[in-house]
């Protein structure tokens, strides 16, 4: 299993080539709103919602008992824990350059749009040293649904093997026919590190799992009839991974800097396996000795909305 470790993005690591307003929300000033009214703060980068009639002149993450806190900005969506918060535009195709230091892996989640574009490049303005595009859809696995039926969004692109360096600038776009619309649910750039450590051999073994889970919700009533309330989704991942017994030191190591952090799980990246991979917590996973020479870890990762 392989591990993007994230990189925190502030608002300030966002170049002025962002595309994005900072949200379709006015932004809060003192005044007088009604029930239901939502404003955005800049500084928080969060959108809030009036719970209480009247004159406001505290500003909304001052003032908790009139002011909701709701979601972040459309902006900053992409960076918060959850795919489900998403960037989203009809008008123009998203853009976001970014500077990181010392990444060398972007995950993007729940992507809407025709085509997205991840280039790399040494320092803002600087030398382009990593490209990746692509479509925004899964290949057509049947004649029947090429022709006739709707291909599926992609759930996620991965993208790894990009050169470090330390003020590298990296741009993220996602593209579309005018008027279509854009999204983009998560942007997590950091650290791609395997589990495995620098053991010559080892990775997953075969019978890993993938599992959809949907927090819709339903009831049914004594007399039959169902109440079906939609809500968001995630994927839980569980697997085993074997490696040298002198890579378990390593592992222990690295596994204790990730606990209850949310990251990007990558559960192989042979061709054929892209399922096996989910953002989420580790939740568990032991490190067993099992002999001189081997080491194995059963790993379950509770999959995020």
């Amino acid at each position: 299993m392989n591990i993007v470790m994230p990189i925190q993005i502030s608002a300030s690591q966002i170049g002025a080539g962002c595309t994005l307003s900072e949200d379709p929300t006015a932004a809060w000033t003192s005044g007088t709103y009604a029930i239901g009214d939502e404003r955005h703060v800049v500084s928080t980068h969060r959108v809030y919602r009036c719970a209480v009639a009247g004159a406001s002149t505290a500003s909304p993450e001052l003032d908790p008992d009139r002011w909701q806190d709701r979601r972040p900005t459309n902006k900053m969506a992409p960076f918060d824990i959850y795919t489900s918060t998403a960037a989203k535009s009809s008008s123009v195709d998203i853009v976001y350059p970014i500077t990181a230091r010392f990444c060398n892996a972007v995950a993007l989640y729940g992507a809407v749009g025709a085509t997205y574009d991840i280039t790399v490049k040494d320092v803002a303005g600087g030398t382009v040293i990593y490209n990746k595009t692509g479509r925004l859809r899964e290949p057509s696995r049947s004649w029947y649904r090429y022709l006739f039926g709707a291909r599926r969004p992609l759930a996620k692109v991965i993208a790894t093997g990009i050169p470090i360096r330390p003020a590298a600038e990296i741009t993220i776009s996602i593209r579309a026919a005018a008027g279509a619309a854009r999204a983009l649910g998560m942007i997590v750039l950091g650290k791609y590190r395997p589990l495995i450590g620098l053991g010559p051999w080892g990775g997953t073994e075969y019978g890993a799992s993938a599992e959809p889970v949907s927090y819709g919700y339903v009831r049914t009533e004594d007399d039959g009839t169902t109440t079906w309330q939609p809500g968001h989704s995630a994927t839980n991942l569980r697997c085993k991974i074997v490696l040298p017994r002198s890579q378990a030191d390593q592992a222990v190591s690295m596994l204790q800097e990730v606990l209850g952090i949310p990251v990007a799980c990558i559960a192989t990246d042979v061709d054929g396996y892209s399922g096996l991979s989910t953002f989420g917590i580790i939740s568990t996973a032991p490190v067993s000795y099992d002999g001189k020479g081997h080491a194995s870890i059963d790993t379950s990762v509770k999959g995020i909305v």
